[in-house]
């Protein structure tokens, strides 16, 4: 009995999605109607500082060696924002293959591949995606709805390495110190109706340690948070 309780309990632990989630369906009959559906990539939004980013500049503190420094960084963030954006898409679209319902869902997912090949083709990137409309996306992609992401990944330094990290950059010990807080996310996944050029679903998801930031987990977790409630899964 004591073996089967044990089962029992570590199924539910693996059946429970780590984090909290929300889910608003906005448009339930646009969401019947869809057929065809594009998942496109994430905009991804990153406030992270680890080893890897941190360069000593030693005695010269001149402000055009910062502003350099701060410079390369940036552009060190904002090149793997982009790479990320992709491989949530990608992988947003193998987890809702994997973790199918049983009776399978009630569009086609249009593959990753596809997508980005006829956005690249009308002239749609990554950088100009937010000046872009609905229609021009859709018109581009031949779908009834898309499948967007935005998440937020947050992840501080351990207070034992952002200490040492002050004292290598010669900042002051003082006044500057962030609290305890672990490593967060949080992603939005929102499904647009391209006729109605309106949202019609929305799920709201946050997680929080290490494991959360990293792009298979986060849509493992995603795709398992929205299955009891995604709108296109077979009744």
């Amino acid at each position: 009995m004591r073996r089967f309780l044990l089962i029992l309990l570590v199924g539910l632990l693996a059946s429970c999605v780590p984090g909290r989630s929300t889910v608003q369906t906005l448009n339930e009959a646009a969401l019947s109607a869809h057929r065809t559906v594009a998942i496109l990539p994430f905009e991804v939004e990153q406030e992270r500082i680890r080893l890897s980013d941190i360069q000593y500049a030693g005695t010269d503190t001149t402000v055009a060696t910062q502003q350099r420094m701060k410079q390369e960084w940036t552009a060190r963030q904002q090149q793997e924002s982009r790479q990320m954006a992709f491989q949530l898409q990608e992988m947003l679209y193998t987890q809702l293959q994997a973790q199918k319902p049983a009776r399978g869902y009630t569009v086609q997912f249009q593959e990753v591949r596809e997508t980005n090949r006829l956005l690249q083709q009308a002239g749609i990137t990554y950088e100009n995606f937010p000046d872009r409309t609905l229609k021009e996306v859709e018109q581009a992609l031949g779908v009834d709805a898309v499948l967007s992401g935005q998440t937020m990944l947050y992840q501080p330094l351990p207070n034992v390495l952002g200490l040492a990290a002050r004292l290598m950059l010669n900042e002051p010990l003082i006044g500057n110190q962030r609290s305890s807080v672990p490593a967060s996310q949080t992603t939005s996944l929102m499904l647009y109706d391209c006729r109605a050029n309106q949202l019609a679903w929305r799920l709201d998801f946050e997680g929080t340690g290490n494991a959360a930031l990293k792009p298979d987990r986060l849509t493992q977790n995603l795709v398992r948070a929205a299955v009891p409630n995604f709108p296109y899964c077979r009744k």
